[in-house]
């Protein structure tokens, strides 16, 4: 019993509760599924990049939609916009310039959420925007409220972008109450492994 208890504190010590980034790896897809995140702890930033006419859809979790924000105001400097979709590639939320005033920067959080799980956060450049079957799935204003969809195409999930997004280059999502949506990104180290066994001699 001494043994099984000693483990699991080392364990606890070597697997504290972490905070991490993400950063784009090759190119995000446009579409569902995203981009998986893989990591422990809280997801707290997502570093890409984007061409021109591009947008880049990431895999996020969120246990607490009240909590949840995503940003790119003082963290990238040109004009984008984030949208979430929920995993089938709905439209949840959509905001182009920030509710808050920082400007041509964007916010959304989990108002428009119907519960804790799995999102797809995406980004743009203005004016490049999503479509689905029907049409565009968001209205292109008013353009300083986040909104639920309201294009019309808002019943039906996203099967393409179109449009022209006008900035490209190096942009960052801040993110509050969001985590990653595969764990294990963060291995124990070798020799916290190397005490945990030895408990067991």
């Amino acid at each position: 019993m001494k043994k099984l208890l000693v483990a699991v504190c080392v364990l606890a010590l070597a697997s504290p509760v972490l905070a991490a980034d993400w950063n784009e790896v090759d190119d995000a897809p446009e579409l569902p599924p995203g981009q998986t995140t893989v990591g422990d702890g809280s997801l707290d930033n997502i570093f890409g990049s984007l061409t021109a006419d591009e947008a880049d859809m990431y895999c996020v979790d969120v246990a607490d939609p009240a909590a949840f924000r995503a940003t790119t105001c003082n963290v990238t400097t040109y004009d984008t916009q984030l949208f979430l979709f929920d995993m089938a590639g709905y439209g949840v939320s959509f905001n182009d310039d920030d509710p808050g005033g920082c400007g041509l920067q964007s916010t959304v959080t989990g108002a428009f959420m119907d519960g804790a799980g799995q999102y797809l956060l995406a980004i743009s450049s203005y004016n490049y925007d999503p479509e689905s079957a029907s049409g565009y799935i968001w209205e292109n204003s008013p353009y300083g409220v986040e909104r639920a969809p309201d294009g019309p195409g808002a019943l039906d999930p996203v099967i393409a972008w179109f449009g022209s997004g006008y900035n490209t280059g190096a942009y960052q999502i801040a993110l509050v109450g969001a985590g990653f949506c595969e764990g294990g990104g963060t291995p124990i180290e070798p020799a916290s492994w190397g005490q945990i066994k030895s408990t067991f001699k």
